[in-house]
């Protein structure tokens, strides 16, 4: 899924939290962006093996040329070691463990989980500032559905 997706998703999951009076908006906005931190590593993997530092280079690569830049955060071991290391952080700064915690696992979800049950077909293609993004009708629908939760939560 793409950024603003997971974003909107862990921001809307934080939301929840807030509601329950977890954790405050401040934490709940970190967490979002946390999440779209995450993918951070495929622009690393894009610049050490392409040798190039361009952020719109490694973002249409990803979008339009399909380079697989995946690194170990997205896979089982990743998974594995984050975790500890998200866990270890409980004991350090709770804060900083929601933060981390549910921006990766939220990110995480969102990435393996096959959310579009009711088989939403087709893309568009959303070109801005030189960014192409391909994004599929369902994660659109999805993004309204999330940006809706979101206004009623805070409301």
């Amino acid at each position: 899924m793409y950024s603003q997706s997971h974003f909107l998703f862990s921001f809307f999951i934080a939301l929840i939290f807030v509601k329950f009076n977890i954790f405050s908006y401040e934490i709940a906005l970190l967490i979002a962006v946390f999440a779209v931190l995450v993918d951070i590593d495929h622009f690393i993997k894009f610049a050490v093996k392409k040798r190039k530092y361009n952020l719109r280079e490694a973002w249409n690569a990803t979008t339009v040329k399909h380079f697989k830049e995946r690194t170990f955060l997205h896979h089982l071991s990743g998974f594995l070691i984050f975790s500890v290391i998200i866990i270890s952080l409980y004991f350090i700064n709770k804060n900083v463990f929601l933060v981390v915690g549910l921006g990766y696992y939220t990110h995480i979800f969102l990435d393996y989980a096959n959310l579009n049950v009711l088989k939403i077909k087709g893309k568009e293609t959303i070109k801005e500032i030189g960014f192409i993004e391909r994004i599929s009708n369902f994660e659109l629908i999805f993004d309204i559905f999330l940006t809706i939760g979101i206004i009623l939560l805070v409301l």
